[in-house]
């Protein structure tokens, strides 16, 4: 085991590895992971794979679009493995003309991202 590393990445959820994953795909050899348990078996685990689209703002909404990619298209084309990532919808109810306005706002960062996003109302 090494003693010194230029860069120690803590825990082995989904954002440590990513960012392990990154740093060598930029070329850094000068690092390590350190985890007390199993990769993924804290916090990823009990999230369940969950990657909300809407949360935070839009360089947010980007990062999850990435994500959402490397799961899907990057990553199985690096590996010649299929990725088990199951994208799947959502619902999202509104009941005033504030959530309708908030929802809009949601609809035009969608389009811009590049996320499907259909706004169905009342009519």
């Amino acid at each position: 085991m090494k003693s010194h590393a230029r860069v120690v990445v803590i825990g082995g959820g989904s954002l440590g590895i990513n960012l392990l994953y990154h740093l060598a795909k930029e070329g850094w050899t000068d690092i390590a992971l350190v985890e007390k348990g199993e990769l993924t078996s804290g916090s990823t685990w009990h999230a369940a794979g969950l990657c909300g689209n809407f949360i935070g703002n839009m360089t947010v909404s980007q990062i999850h679009n990435y994500t959402i990619r490397l799961y899907n298209e990057i990553l199985p084309q690096e590996t010649g493995q299929a990725s088990s990532f199951h994208q799947t919808g959502s619902i999202r109810v509104g009941y005033s003309k504030v959530e309708e306005e908030w929802f809009r706002n949601l609809e035009s960062r969608a389009k811009n991202v590049g996320f499907e996003f259909n706004l169905i109302t009342r009519e």
